[in-house]
Formats: structure tokens, C-alpha cells, sequence
């Protein structure tokens, strides 16, 4: 864990109460926080900072079962191929990560990608503002990023056909390394940092994944500076398994639009403003010939000085 953070992470069993978190027993490697214990002064909850990843997950979590399931392997190599495919010039591939990153363009960092998944989003934010942060639940999520990090690319096996698989590999090019970026294993619904860290934040096909869209949103706002641009884009595919429909940011018969309903909830909040933005098509592969193309409606919210 980068030291940098430090500075920002609170703990995320006493939110909205913003206690920070102190660090004991650590070992370092130049600015890397490779292990350590940080502790909450208030509840006196302790987080493991173990091989240089940070769990900072609230105590207790139980983690729901819809997303449980991205601590697969078949679901990594999918996130794999998806973030990284067009480096290897794959022809079924979408720049939609630089597409997502691009659309915070002209804020000032750090940035946060909030649902990182296997981190691509973050490295174009960080190539862009300088730093920036990807928080994810999957531990192996965020274990594949600081690998992908760490080593400057990945091989990995992808399903082929039924057992069969087939090597995928990619190097980061230049581009991708210029920023400085470190990755969490948090809760969406309980950021684990101060408020008014981040100049940019981007909340990537999350929405729709949690039991509680609204909390996640007003922790996107509450960690955002003044001024700064949240990158909402999500494809709202709810589902009564992860949340009830009266948690939905419509798709139900009233308010209806989800994106319009999402710019509209994230515009309650003084000081910012938002809207709907478009979309963006983005792919990922099961195997080598089952592809799932999801669009993503994107809303643009930004909170004044």
C-alpha cells in the first residue's frame, strides 16, 4: 500500500463518524507498505495490510452472494480479457476503460476508480491526473491489479472451449505507466477514506451491483473535493436478487429513466450538478465464441467550488 494513502483512509465501520486510521507493525519498501496493522483509534477495529494489499473492508461484512461470485477464476480471466484485450489487438475488443476515463478529462487528481475490478479505468486515470486509487470487494480483483502493476503486465489463461483454454499475455505500454496507482480491497458502500480527497472519481457498472446504489453514491460525493467530476456509467441492469426495486434508481414505472433518476438524486446534494451523458459499449468474453456486449449510460455530475 502506497504510503500517500495514509493520509485519507478512515475507518469504514464507523462511518459517517470520519475516524482516522493508524498504522503499526509495518514493513516497508521505499514508499510501499508491504505489511502492517491499521487501527481505528474509536471502535479500535484493525485492518491487515498483507503482500502490499490493504482490506479494508468493514468489520463483519458479509459479502452478498451475486457478488461473491467475482472472486471466480472464469470471472477474472473475463475482466482480463475485457480491460486489456486491445493491447493485444484482440479484434472483439473496446477501448471503453480510456472511453470511461477520458470523460473526467480537465479535473484535477488524485482520482478514485470506485469498482475497479481488475484495474485498467485506474491506470488510464492515473496516466491522466497523476494518481489515482481502484477499490474494489474481489480480493482477487485487486490482487490480479497490483500484479498487473507490479509487473508490468500479465499472462493468463482464458476459457476456450469447454476445459480447453488459450494464453492471453499484454505488456502496459508507456502510456500506462506514467501515473502512480494503488488498489484496495473496500466496500463501495463505505469508501474508507476523508471526505474531499478526490478531484475525479468514476463509479464503473456498480450501481446496478449493490444493495444499496444511493449510499455508494453519496459516498462517491462525500469523498469528491470541491471541485470535481463523478463518472457514473452503468448499463442498470437491476435485479431483485441484489437490490429491491424500491432501491433502484428507476427502472421501475415512476421515476422510470434510470439515468435521468441518477443525475436527478445525485443533483439533491448542494453544490453539485449533473446529467445524463450518452454511452459506451463495452464487451467481455466467456469463451471464443460467447461474447457479452453491454452498453453502459454514462452520467456526468460535478460539484462546484
Amino acid at each position: 500500500m502506497h504510503e500517500r494513502l495514509l493520509d485519507w483512509l478512515v475507518c469504514p465501520g464507523c462511518l459517517p463518524e470520519e475516524r482516522r486510521l493508524g498504522i503499526s507493525g509495518q514493513h516497508r519498501e521505499g514508499e510501499d507498505i508491504v505489511s502492517g496493522r491499521l487501527t481505528c483509534p474509536g471502535c479500535g477495529a484493525a485492518y491487515a495490510v498483507e503482500d502490499g494489499l490493504a482490506d479494508l473492508t468493514p468489520p463483519g461484512l458479509a459479502v452478498p452472494a451475486p457478488q461473491a461470485r467475482y472472486d471466480g477464476e472464469r470471472l477474472a480471466a473475463s475482466y482480463l480479457w475485457s480491460h486489456f484485450a486491445d493491447l493485444w489487438n484482440d479484434p472483439e475488443a473496446t477501448a471503453a476503460s480510456a472511453s470511461f476515463a477520458a470523460l473526467g478529462d480537465g479535473a484535477r487528481g488524485p482520482g478514485l476508480d470506485a469498482g475497479c475490478a481488475v484495474g485498467r479505468c485506474t491506470l488510464e486515470l492515473a496516466a491522466r491526473v497523476g494518481f489515482a486509487v481502484g477499490v474494489d470487494l474481489s480480493r482477487q480483483f485487486v490482487a490480479l491489479a497490483r500484479r498487473i502493476v507490479r509487473e508490468g503486465g500479465l499472462a493468463f489463461f482464458a476459457p476456450l472451449q469447454g476445459l480447453r483454454t488459450t494464453e492471453c499475455s499484454f505488456a502496459l505500454p508507456g502510456r500506462l505507466r506514467r501515473g502512480g496507482v494503488e488498489f484496495l480491497r473496500a466496500d463501495a458502500m463505505a469508501l474508507p477514506f476523508r471526505r474531499e480527497v478526490f478531484g475525479v472519481a468514476v463509479s464503473l457498472n456498480l450501481v446496478d451491483k449493490l444493495p444499496a446504489p444511493r449510499r455508494h453514491l453519496r459516498e462517491c460525493q462525500r469523498v469528491c473535493a470541491a471541485p470535481a467530476t463523478l463518472v457514473v456509467a452503468d448499463p442498470f441492469s437491476w435485479s431483485p436478487d441484489v437490490a429491491p426495486p424500491e432501491a433502484w434508481l428507476g427502472g421501475t414505472p415512476e421515476p422510470g429513466d434510470s439515468a435521468a433518476a441518477t443525475a436527478a438524486f445525485l443533483a439533491e446534494t448542494p453544490g453539485w450538478s449533473a446529467r445524463p451523458g450518452g454511452d459506451v459499449a463495452w464487451s467481455l468474453r466467456d469463451h471464443k465464441n460467447r461474447y457479452e456486449r453491454i452498453t453502459s449510460e454514462i452520467v456526468l455530475a460535478r460539484r462546484a467550488v
